[in-house]
């Protein structure tokens, strides 16, 4: 799991453009989307590939707290969502959890949108600029890679929880059921079990 990295980018970079804010690209043709459902216990992973080489992981919180959901290569852990969802310091849309000041009943209560790129070349690109806006002496340069952000998208999948039992006043969770709907490339490889069909990209990516 990533979340002892996220210290390392500040408070700075991370307060400074509320994402909201941040300009997206025009819309453009060139699309597949497909969805699924799943349910998964609390205190234990989901996985399942989504082709292309990668797979949606929803990896449990301590003390059934919830789930991180992470898009990863299938033979390796790095987390190709999380250079493309700020903010890095606190709870991001990432985040289906007790924890950053909302209980998990309270963070299934909507669904969560979550970007991520498709390759190690691109993970490694939107890996450094934070780390290259944060040390920079330039002024700008924040806000600069906020204004960037959009572009480094390729990606984007939604996650709805469907039905769930929470416990422990809203605190830990003993199932949820949800649905996802991926968006990516019309040139994406999808495994032989999922139906795609084609539509115009989304204006905020991919």
């Amino acid at each position: 799991m990533r979340f002892p990295i996220l210290c390392l980018f500040g408070t700075a970079l991370l307060l400074l453009v509320p994402q909201q804010m941040i300009q997206t690209p025009a819309i453009t043709p060139g699309c597949l989307t497909f969805s699924f459902e799943g349910r998964v216990n609390g205190g234990e992973e989901y996985t399942r590939e989504l082709g292309g080489g990668l797979r949606i992981r929803l990896l449990p919180v301590q003390k059934k707290w919830g789930w991180v959901l992470q898009v990863q290569p299938v033979d390796s852990a790095d987390d190709y969502a999380y250079p493309v969802n700020p903010p890095y310091h606190s709870g991001n849309s990432q985040w289906l959890a007790t924890g950053y000041g909302e209980t998990v009943e309270q963070q299934l209560k909507g669904e969560h949108e979550i970007f991520f790129v498709l390759n190690q070349t691109e993970y490694e690109h939107a890996m450094k600029l934070p780390d290259d806006a944060l040390y920079s002496s330039d002024s700008q340069a924040a806000g600069k890679f906020l204004s960037t952000l959009p572009s480094l998208r390729s990606a984007v999948l939604k996650i709805k929880p469907i039905r769930y039992e929470t416990v422990n006043e809203g605190l830990s969770v003993n199932w949820m059921e949800f649905s996802v709907t991926v968006t990516v490339p019309a040139n994406f490889l999808l495994p032989s079990d999922l139906d795609a069909k084609k539509i115009a990209c989304p204006k905020n990516g991919p």
